[in-house]
């Protein structure tokens, strides 16, 4: 099962690694990012950063629709997804079969032409039009850095 699909652009850290996984009961990481697919020192920094007993697959965005699709039916894996971007995110709900239901943004950093919605959640227009396009396809998103934080949605972050 897909216990949560999380946009973080550090990926594996400290907050997914030990917070989201333990409280989730994760027991495997599926990041899907090109750049880590193609870049073996990467690949190798993700492995380390993430806990002993969770499984990590490194895949691509195109190839990773079936397989998220393929681990919500799986019984015995409790998946933690993570991509960089809104726009990795899309393109999975998109190529997933409607599988994906719920999105955590965790941590867009903030850079010139970006506005903040929370202290660590920075977006531009695209961001904002990918998240639209997620909420118009039935995927709720929530915004929190942990899971003991309160759940905030776009909606209200827009309004500051």
């Amino acid at each position: 099962m897909i216990s949560l699909l999380r946009i973080d652009d550090r990926l594996i850290h400290g907050q997914v690694a030990y917070g989201w996984s333990k409280a989730l009961e994760i027991n495997v990481i599926l990041v899907v990012n090109d750049e880590a697919q193609n870049d073996q020192m990467k690949a190798m920094a993700l492995n380390l950063a993430k806990p002993d007993s969770v499984k990590l697959y490194i895949r691509g965005v195109q190839e990773s629709g079936e397989i998220v699709n393929k681990f919500a039916q799986s019984q015995k894996s409790k998946v933690l997804v993570l991509v960089k971007n809104t726009d990795d995110a899309l393109a999975l709900v998109k190529s997933s079969g409607g599988v994906l239901k719920e999105i955590n943004v965790g941590g867009l950093r903030f850079s010139e032409g970006k506005r903040k919605l929370t202290d660590l959640v920075a977006v531009d227009d695209k961001d904002l039009a990918n998240f639209k396009e997620m909420e118009d396809s039935g995927v709720q998103l929530e915004f929190r850095m942990l899971p003991r934080d309160k759940k905030k949605n776009l909606k209200d972050l827009l309004k500051n």
